[in-house]
């Protein structure tokens, strides 16, 4: 009688928390929190469970993690729009293009954004993402303000909520089904105003 190879048991080999992190966080940015079992988890990230909660603990835990990652990558793709020193209408322009990008991106078509048309839901009743929403605004608020104060804009406190609201409205318009062209529109019509 042969016998099977025993299945292996633990992680499997070349795993990627960072990989892992990005899957998880896509599956929760096209289903949201409620939407998404610890099977779509385990499918998406390619990780048994009992490897999954070893790397991240619950599934409550791995979504906050997913929001936590999109904090700081948020935070880095504005500072690095602020580094570029472009002029103010390239700069609108190029962070405009690369939200609506973002938005159209998706597991199963556009997805908008985990922080803006996810966890503004369960903020509600969940503190802990409540803080994570309210810490997502702020850096997002404090860097477009940054980035117009810096490239010469005298109303860059103003504007800078006015971008924001563009930029959450668009997340909202992606994930409804709204064209590249209409959201492009849109993000224009902002650039025309401050710029």
């Amino acid at each position: 009688m042969v016998q099977k190879p025993a299945k292996p048991r633990g992680r499997p080999r070349g795993f990627d928390p960072a990989d892992a992190l990005k899957a998880a966080s896509e599956r929760f940015r096209t289903r949201g929190y409620a939407g998404t079992s610890l099977d779509d988890l385990v499918e998406a990230t390619g990780l048994a469970r009992p490897s999954l909660y070893a790397a991240f603990g619950d599934k409550r835990a791995l979504y906050l993690a997913a929001l936590d990652r999109t904090i700081a990558r948020v935070g880095a793709s504005f500072d690095t729009l602020i580094a570029s020193d472009l002029p103010l209408r390239e700069s609108l322009t190029a962070m405009f293009r690369f939200v609506v990008d973002g938005y159209l991106t998706g597991e199963a078509g556009p997805s908008g954004c985990i922080m803006i048309s996810i966890s503004a839901a369960s903020a509600v009743d969940d503190a802990d993402v409540r803080e994570r929403l309210a810490a997502f605004l702020a850096i997002e608020d404090q860097r477009v303000e940054t980035l117009l104060e810096t490239r010469g804009d005298a109303q860059a406190a103003a504007h800078s909520r006015l971008v924001t609201a563009v930029i959450h409205s668009l997340s909202v318009r992606a994930r409804a089904g709204a064209p590249r062209e209409e959201l492009d529109a849109i993000a224009q019509a902002c650039v025309d105003l401050i710029a």
